[in-house]
């Protein structure tokens, strides 16, 4: 079997796939800084970080069933030109404007070199014909999708965006842990409501006593 089909592989390939998009539709709001943050600066900062966890994941599966003759000829020589250009793009190299946000951002850096790496090491293990395991090897196989978790996953999450700016945080909150627990094999309405109860403390706590966010726990009243 193919080490490009294993559920490791694949998983940090859907990180990756989410944290790319999650930067295409913020690529136009104000990052900020640390100390001001802009409404693009948390999900530009966990977009990266997903992006550099799914090349780890990637790359785990990879390395774990990778030869001696591969780890000498292809990892050793691709981990050393990262850690190389990482260093001179951050230090040395001069960027167009374009890309000049690289010599800045530690974590966006890390995840381009990352992305690029994953797939130079792709490209050299396909041709080093060596993408597919050793019988002696085992790795997991990629299980059937369950489409009712998914589902009701996803129309939580659009539920909650729908709600938030009408109803405020608290409403929107409710509903996504409501919905998305429906799509579990096990409804437990304590644990629900207790899951509820912990979110919306974490929430009110980080984004608007911590942060200082504008925005509305429940709208009209606070």
């Amino acid at each position: 079997m193919s080490r490009f089909l294993s559920k490791d592989f694949l998983s940090g390939v859907m990180f990756i796939a989410f944290g790319l998009v999650a930067l295409w539709f913020g690529r136009n709001l104000a990052l900020g800084t640390s100390v001001r943050m802009g409404p693009g600066y948390v999900p530009h900062m966990l977009a990266d970080i997903m992006i550099i966890l799914g090349t780890i994941i990637s790359l785990v599966p990879l390395y774990s069933n990778a030869t001696t003759r591969e780890k000498e000829t292809i990892w050793a020589p691709v981990g050393g030109a990262v850690v190389v250009l990482i260093l001179a793009i951050r230090f040395v190299l001069p960027l167009p404007a374009s890309l000049a946000q690289l010599s800045t951002d530690w974590l966006l850096l890390v995840a381009t070199v990352g992305i690029f790496a994953l797939l130079l090491i792709c490209v050299l293990v396909n041709m080093s014909r060596g993408s597919h395991v050793a019988p002696s090897e085992k790795i997991d196989d990629v299980e059937p999708p369950k489409w009712r978790p998914i589902t009701m996953v996803t129309i939580g999450i659009v539920v909650f965006a729908l709600l938030f700016e009408t109803t405020g945080m608290f409403p929107s909150l409710v509903a996504l842990v409501l919905i998305s627990s429906a799509g579990g094999d096990e409804f437990k309405l304590v644990e629900v409501v207790g899951n509820i109860i912990v979110l919306t403390i974490l929430c009110v706590v980080v984004f608007k006593v911590g942060l200082s966010m504008n925005i509305a726990v429940i709208n009209g009243v606070w």
